[in-house]
């Protein structure tokens, strides 16, 4: 494992800086061919004597992540369920080399990756990804996954953003509580799903009751680091002088990275500008959601054989449930809303995110009701659920629709008896992921959902196929039929 900007020094600058690679994540992703300090020396030997071609220079000494001609190739035959079927081994990586000289957090157990740029595991995406898996028979695999965040919990104290040194800062959406009980029943084991991660599920647990991440009693997004990001370097340098007007930029922006909502108008003072970004001064509802789902898992894991304990986690629980219904829902407009950290107020951002407490069972039935008729309102379209109303050119905004807000609002909305609302957004969604399938052969990370066939947008990099959350929403949805 590699900690390419300190050991590379000023070749990983200059190799982020030289506009060769249109994704910097390329630069920071790749494999050293020889130690560090050999690389180093020899770039120190090349300055010497004049110019150096930063190309060459790489392509001798480095190799990239993923190799030139390395995509899947749909098999025009294949209907949608049976092309992703045939992409879960394409997906899946073995366990990795432990040797390899490179940013990769080695993982000691298979997993499944998103795809495209993404050839490292991702924490909340994994979630997602394993609803499908489980859909596909696909436990022992599964089982993997969860060993591997077992892994990381155990050895880091938290599961990384990515499973890359330079996600070592921040952490992602808490689903692997979540996780442990879906496998649990799909299994037929919860019990002795809960008996082996319980450790690992109370670690995580732990980690964002800490301190900064947990703000008078209510969670918020945070990263350690304060400074560029590593895998976007050259891209965060165009922000110094903004950061140097406003000290908290570069943290609140790695925070946005922690929500996995990188980047939306959700943590924006002004929607059309990034640099007015203040993620670590908002308590976001679904954070606050995922906890309370924690606690709750954790008081049903630990009712047996600690049930002290348990009576203490049923209690989290219940002061949390109590808090996001009190205070994260807005009674004039009927919507669950983001809080702001600097005067308390309700944030007016229209979100999907505000779907989160049906979900977790945290609206009374007259809460619900309104938050359903809002969304309905506001955010259903022809095409699936907008991320949010608002049109501000990221990726997690209008016209934008994700796999993952997809499947909470359909859950949500069906645990609070809204049938066939949730029906219509889950056939509306499937349409639109067929629609772009024949279309093109491939699922994706995102969707228009205002216009399908139209290129979605948004965001730092092309738009991904692949996709793994994408695959597995699209099969855990379709085999609820009805």
């Amino acid at each position: 494992m590699e900690y390419l900007d300190q050991s590379l020094k000023d070749l990983f600058v200059d190799l982020h800086c030289s506009g060769l690679w249109v994704d910097e994540k390329a630069i920071s992703d790749s494999i050293l061919r020889a130690p560090a300090e050999e690389i180093c020396a020899a770039y120190d030997r090349a300055r010497l004597e004049g110019h150096v071609d930063l190309q060459a220079f790489y392509d001798r000494w480095f190799v990239p992540a993923q190799a030139p001609g390395d995509a899947y190739h749909t098999n025009p035959d294949h209907d949608a369920r049976q092309h992703l079927e045939a992409v879960w081994p394409h997906l899946t990586r073995p366990a990795d080399d432990t040797e390899e000289r490179s940013t990769r957090l080695p993982l000691p157990r298979p997993y499944v990756i998103a795809g495209g740029r993404f050839q490292e595991a991702y924490y909340w995406d994994s979630y997602f990804t394993q609803l499908g898996l489980l859909r596909s028979g696909r436990t022992a695999l599964v089982r993997d996954m969860l060993d591997n965040f077992d892994h990381a919990l155990n050895e880091i104290g938290f599961i990384p953003n990515g499973f890359r040194s330079y996600f070592l800062t921040r952490s992602q959406p808490p689903f692997f509580s979540s996780m442990v009980a879906d496998f649990g029943r799909a299994t037929g084991d919860p019990a002795g799903a809960f008996a082996r991660y319980l450790p690992a599920m109370e670690a995580e647990y732990r980690f964002f009751m800490e301190t900064p991440r947990n703000h008078e009693g209510l969670a918020r997004y945070w990263d350690a680091g304060d400074g560029p990001r590593i895998e976007m370097y050259a891209t965060d340098l165009d922000w110094e002088n903004h950061a140097q007007a406003h000290p908290r930029f570069f943290r609140d922006l790695r925070a946005a990275c922690e929500s996995g909502w990188d980047f939306s108008s959700r943590w924006l003072n002004d929607p059309a500008d990034l640099g007015t970004i203040r993620t670590t001064r908002i308590w976001p509802v679904d954070l606050n959601c995922l906890m309370l789902r924690i606690e709750e898992l954790l008081a049903e894991a630990t009712a047996l054989a600690a049930p002290d304990r348990s009576a203490q986690y049923a209690a989290a629980a219940e002061t949390r449930r109590a808090a996001i219904s009190q205070r994260f829902f807005d009674p004039e407009r009927g919507y669950f809303f983001d809080l702001s950290i600097e005067d308390g107020g309700r944030i007016p951002i229209t979100s999907a995110a505000g779907l989160f407490p049906l979900w977790a069972g945290a609206a009374t039935p007259d809460q619900a009701a309104r938050t359903a008729d809002w969304a309905e309102r506001h955010l259903l379209r022809a095409g699936g659920l907008l991320t949010t109303d608002i049109e501000s050119g990221q990726q997690w905004d209008s016209p934008n629709g994700w796999a993952p807000l997809q499947w909470i609002a359909v859950q949500g909305l069906r645990r609070y008896g809204f049938d066939a609302l949730a029906e219509t957004l889950r056939t509306r969604w499937l349409a639109t992921c067929d629609t772009v399938f024949r279309e093109t052969g491939k699922f994706v990370e995102k969707y228009n959902v205002l216009d399908p066939l139209s290129r979605s947008g948004g965001g730092e990099y092309e738009l991904q196929d692949g996709f793994g959350w994408t695959n597995g929403v699209y099969l855990d949805l379709a085999a609820q039929d009805g």
